[in-house]
């Protein structure tokens, strides 16, 4: 399973409030994306900590779930129904806050949605 990573824009927001910045805003939303591989080979390209959204977003949803599993993490999980994005390539997700800013995602080999299929993508991000 392909490592998600937490963005340096979140964790600049991270410090700014330890510095009595703006407030960061709770992660809300998981968003589906088709840029996450090489079109050649299909391979996941690597994901950039300088991204500040997914290279190409198909479709952005309230989280279906949002857990803290241990002490350094936090755990969202979005869903895709067999009604959304049939015929497509995911093969990015992301993460991002109530003010619609990144906040961490990850890339994977290409899934092709099927209409009778109904896709659940899990991200941890470790702090």
């Amino acid at each position: 399973m392909a490592e998600a990573i937490t963005v340096n824009a979140f964790r600049s927001r991270l410090a700014a409030q330890m510095a009595g910045g703006a407030k960061t805003t709770a992660i809300r939303f998981m968003a589906f994306g088709d840029g996450g591989h090489d079109s050649v080979n299909l391979h996941p390209v690597s994901p950039s900590p300088e991204r500040i959204g997914l290279v190409n977003e198909l479709l952005r949803k309230n989280l279906a779930e949002i857990r803290q599993e241990d002490t350094l993490s936090v755990t969202g999980r979005g869903e895709i129904e067999p009604t959304e994005l049939n015929g497509a390539y995911i093969s990015e997700a992301g993460l991002f806050d109530e003010d619609g800013k990144l906040v961490g995602y990850k890339t994977f080999s290409p899934k092709i949605k099927e209409s009778d299929e109904r896709y659940e993508i899990t991200i941890k991000l470790r702090f």
